[in-house]
């Protein structure tokens, strides 16, 4: 009912303030909103509101009963921590945040936004990119948690902050593909009828400025002119002085065409607009005195001109200065500072019991590691032992037959105990899941999750084995369903761009958003995409990008591509990829460890399901695999 209606929804909390104790959660809530709404008006407001709200939470209990609510709170917090500049202060707030929800990969969505909010009001641009592409990323689970109307905001902002950034670090392609994604999502929003045609005006003035702006600076007066009036003309009022820029760039561009009526009347605006909502756009402010004296030289008015340069260098060192302590702040330094620290903070508070299981689950990943290299290297001796009797003559006959009934002993000895091995493995998993629900506190919790999680990609280690040398051909037999690959694709890039993000890469994904429905074993199909992608993670540079596409083609089959720009495979090593003991074995660029069973295991199951795995590339400049599967 009061949607919309800020001044009546104020009204109405306010009023329905003292129907909560002092110390109800529920209050919380009710200042996380009240620190928000004075976000643009009263500093010192924001600050009283967030303090109050986290006092609330002064005890276990309240955050584990309404974590969502905390989450907010520390996310307010950090905000107020901003206002006030204490950079460092806010970073270990939104570190916070992060950590508290297990679930959270949507809500993280909104604490990488504001990690990239820091960046880019640092200059660091191409780092406010990242997050911001790691914070739409995130948004893509959303769909069922959040209000339409707000999802569109959060994904929009997403997109047109990436392009933001891109431009001002100067990549002004990446910058046009991400306001074209973005104005693409804005028509698309529109068309559905999801959210009101009026919610979506504002977002539309925005990225027609952008794009505007980026076709000035690429020398395009044409376009840059046709996006402009079209921001500065849809009929919306403005709130926040958002056609400030538009007006800016307008005066601008008619500058280069020598245009000096439509230039005086461009700034006349911006002026009205910059008197009304200054404080908002302190950077537009200074803007303005620049090109008004730049007006001012041309209209052969140089003394006013000067005087008008030397109030623009004022308020451009003025506002420097203002973030002086931002600029000198190392972001990711802090990061992993907080986090070391919060760390540290939890071993000495449950020191005892997490050294117990730390240990524990060292040794049971020492002695794992050290039997499944036994297998491997047993495996490869088997098969060099097999492949040397064969070239033996008629005198060695009765060798080679002992040495063929040795190798299947050895197989079935080696099939048992790995299979045995799953048993001890699944109890220690099942064994953390129950010590994490006896454990107190989100910290103790994290790491017994990492204790699952180790044991979960050992025992992983082991199925693969089972499934590939060690498994019966004739037990191989997969149950198939009918499957949306795409958006089995779409997940796989979900979970594993994380991995990306540690060495600064990225992940896109291409094709239309119309599912693809197959007939296929999901989980494994899953493998063969989490096998490809991280060998794509692994073989590529830090900073590197990674191409993901899916597509119909004409012969009814399902094409996909998984390409990166990493090191490449010399072309002595392309016939011996796909052998199961390859001894073409690559360490990865930031050193990951090779096992060589990842590529056979994905050929033998795409081959499985009567499709075809194949690759092509060139040492130095990247690797390209393909799928093709049957759609029917």
């Amino acid at each position: 009912m009061l949607i919309g209606k800020h001044d009546s929804a104020l009204a109405f909390l306010k009023n329905q303030r003292s129907k909560f104790s002092s110390n109800d959660p529920q209050l919380a809530a009710y200042y996380e909103f009240m620190s928000v709404y004075y976000h643009a008006l009263d500093t010192a407001a924001v600050t009283r509101y967030a303090d109050s709200a986290i006092a609330i939470f002064n005890s276990p209990d309240p955050i584990k009963k309404y974590p969502r609510v905390y989450f907010k709170v520390l996310l307010a917090k950090g905000d107020a921590c901003i206002l006030g500049k204490q950079y460092e202060t806010a970073l270990g707030y939104y570190d916070r945040a992060k950590q508290l929800l297990a679930d959270g990969r949507c809500d993280n969505g909104n604490v990488a936004s504001k990690i990239g909010g820091i960046y880019f009001n640092q200059k660091n641009y191409a780092m406010a990119a990242k997050y911001w592409v790691e914070s739409y990323n995130r948004l893509l689970a959303c769909a069922t948690t959040i209000s339409p109307r707000k999802l569109f905001y959060l994904k929009q902002a997403a997109l047109n902050s990436t392009g933001v950034s891109y431009e001002r670090a100067g990549k002004l392609d990446s910058a046009y593909y991400f306001y074209k994604l973005d104005l693409d999502f804005i028509n698309e929003t529109e068309r559905s009828g999801v959210i009101e045609k009026s919610n979506i005006s504002a977002p539309r003035i925005i990225v027609y400025d952008n794009i505007g702006g980026l076709k000035l600076k690429q020398g395009n007066l044409k376009e840059a002119k046709s996006y402009l009036i079209a921001s500065v003309s849809i009929p919306v009022m403005d709130v926040d002085g958002m056609r400030i820029t538009p007006n800016l760039k307008l005066a601008q561009l008619y500058l280069k065409t020598g245009e000096l009526d439509k230039v005086a009347l461009a700034l006349e605006k911006s002026r009205h607009l910059l008197n009304l909502y200054c404080k908002a756009n302190p950077m537009q402010n200074v803007e303005w005195y620049s090109l008004y004296a730049s007006f001012l030289f041309a209209k052969k008015q140089p003394v006013a001109a000067y005087q008008y340069q030397g109030k623009y260098l004022m308020l451009k060192d003025s506002l420097e200065k203002t973030n002086d302590k931002l600029h000198r702040l190392d972001i990711e330094r802090e990061l992993k500072a907080i986090q070391r620290d919060n760390l540290l903070s939890t071993m000495e508070h449950k020191e005892k019991v997490e050294h117990l299981y730390i240990l524990g689950a060292c040794v049971v990943a020492i002695l794992l590691l050290a039997i499944i290299i036994s297998i491997h290297r047993l495996l490869k001796q088997s098969h060099a032992k097999h492949n040397s009797a064969r070239v033996h003559n008629e005198q060695l006959q009765q060798t080679l037959e002992e040495l063929e009934r040795a190798n299947i002993n050895t197989l079935r000895i080696m099939r048992v105990m790995a299979h045995d091995l799953r048993n001890p493995l699944a109890g220690m998993i099942g064994l953390a899941r129950s010590a994490a629900e006896g454990v107190e506190g989100e910290e103790g919790k994290h790491l017994l999750k990492l204790l699952e999680d180790t044991g979960t990609q050992s025992l992983n280690m082991i199925n693969d084995l089972l499934h590939s040398g060690l498994a019966d051909d004739e037990k191989d037999v997969m149950s198939k369903g009918l499957v949306d690959i795409k958006q089995l694709l779409r997940d796989s890039v979900v979970l594993l761009q994380f991995k990306a993000s540690e060495k600064k890469q990225q992940i896109t994904l291409e094709g239309s958003a119309d599912p693809i429905i197959i007939h296929i074993n999901k989980e494994k199909i899953w493998r063969v995409f989490n096998n490809l992608i991280v060998n794509a993670i692994k073989f590529s540079y830090e900073g590197g990008l990674i191409f993901l596409s899916i597509k119909k083609t004409a012969n009814d089959k399902i094409l996909i591509a998984i390409a990166d720009n990493g090191m490449g495979i010399p072309d002595k090593d392309k016939k011996l990829v796909f052998d199961m003991f390859t001894q073409v074995k690559r360490v990865g660029t930031a050193g990951e460890q090779p096992f060589g069973l990842g590529l056979s295991i994905s050929k033998r199951i795409i081959e499985n399901h009567n499709g075809k795995l194949w690759f092509e590339s060139s040492a130095g400049f990247g690797t390209t695999f393909y799928i093709e599967l049957p759609q029917r």
